[in-house]
């Protein structure tokens, strides 16, 4: 399941009923045995609140939509409490989900190279053209994961064959990140290589050789920008949005022309929400979101953004104005409690993946879509009950 449907997202659903099966067959022949932990009941619990806020649904076909999609809150919680006896062996799981990584890079640079070769167009290498099966963003995540799970997995020890395996996937999957072209996914990827590297600096070297790792670092940001200008483009014109935006977001969702950009839009969107969050600090209701935006945006005369029927580009925003500020507070704990659980257990995989969630979810309504709910709820459930770090050996 962690190989197939990365690369294959409409196996998602028949590979989770697969799933669903095995766990059953498991619980009646007695090799799993339920278990309770209160990270994954929490996760079942934020579902029922989805539930509850059906209630005052004025589109209950909608609703019911966003309860179908969001059902992963409920299953892999109830699947991943029946738990096997033995012990399960974490690199073989997570070598899967990286291979499947892999074989989705692969795809995009073969239909990419493809479709440039028949058309000699090459808008295939940037964005979503590059990446037609998920959002870049997601995708990114996936590859930002694998990564550091390779890095992680890196020992002194082991065969030159393998090391040698794991830098060369480490870096194709870094280098897909300059054709997806997402500024959240370039941001954790830029965070997560300073971390590493200032860490080891700092554990290696002086205070000065580590001042210069950090000048080398901010070297490495120059020079990604000059292989790929329209990352630069993309920070210099989301930076002087934010200060045209900062001075008056009412004037500035005013003047905001027709065929704005990404970031634009995410700015009026973002705006809108909070408005109807401050309308309705108890939540709208689920279903209700979509259909308010759209009047508010009418009333402004952002007709385009009307017509592309946006979401509000931020999870934390998304769940306070669907299930209230409760429900967002609710959402936050959780999060606090996963990072602490895996501060107690010392795996810092789980804390990026954490990590990588927060931080995406500021940029995009990260739970809105099977690919983002599935990879972090699935990843989630899993790392907390059996892909465990492996029990230090004796010496």
């Amino acid at each position: 399941m962690l190989a197939l449907w990365i690369p294959l997202p409409i196996l998602s659903s028949p590979t989770i009923a697969i799933f669903g099966v095995i766990v059953i067959y498991g619980a009646i022949t007695k090799k799993l045995s339920f278990k309770w932990n209160w990270i994954l009941f929490s996760l079942a619990m934020l579902y029922v609140m989805y539930i509850l806020y059906c209630i005052p649904s004025k589109n209950l076909g909608q609703a019911t939509k966003d309860l179908e999609h969001k059902l992963s809150f409920l299953v892999f919680p109830i699947f991943f409490s029946f738990q096997p006896k033995f012990e399960l062996n974490r690199n073989k799981l997570l070598n899967a989900f990286t291979i499947g990584c892999l074989l989705l890079g692969l795809y995009f640079v073969a239909q990419s190279t493809y479709h440039f070769k028949v058309s000699g167009d090459s808008s295939y290498f940037h964005s979503s053209a590059f990446a037609p099966s998920h959002h870049p963003s997601y995708v990114a995540a996936f590859f930002s994961f694998a990564i550091y799970f390779l890095i992680s997995e890196i020992q002194p020890t082991q065969s030159r064959k393998r090391t040698f395996s794991a830098i060369t996937v480490i870096t194709f999957l870094t280098f897909l990140h300059l054709p997806l072209e997402s500024l959240s996914g370039v941001l954790i990827l830029g965070l997560l290589t300073a971390f590493l590297v200032l860490r080891w600096a700092w554990n290696a070297f002086s205070k000065w050789i580590f001042a210069t790792f950090m000048l080398l670092g901010l070297l490495s940001i120059q020079i990604i920008f000059w292989i790929q200008p329209s990352l630069k483009d993309n920070v210099t014109y989301t930076s002087s949005l934010v200060s045209h935006y900062v001075e008056s977001p009412t004037k500035f969702i005013q003047e905001t022309p027709s065929g704005m950009s990404g970031n634009q839009a995410r700015l009026v969107v973002w705006t809108i929400t909070g408005q109807i969050i401050a309308d309705h600090p108890f939540g709208i209701g689920l279903g209700n979101l979509e259909g308010e935006m759209k009047q508010r945006l009418i009333q402004l005369d952002q007709h385009e953004l009307v017509e592309k029927n946006y979401n509000p580009h931020n999870q934390f925003l998304q769940i306070a104005a669907e299930i209230g500020l409760v429900g967002l507070a609710f959402f936050v704990c959780i999060l606090f409690f996963i990072v602490r659980f895996a501060l107690q257990r010392k795996d810092e995989l789980l804390v990026f993946l954490v990590f990588s969630l927060i931080l995406n979810s500021l940029f995009e309504s990260m739970l809105q879509r099977q690919s983002g709910i599935v990879f972090y709820v699935m990843l989630i459930c899993a790392m907390v009950t059996v892909i465990r770090l492996p029990k230090p050996t004796a010496q």
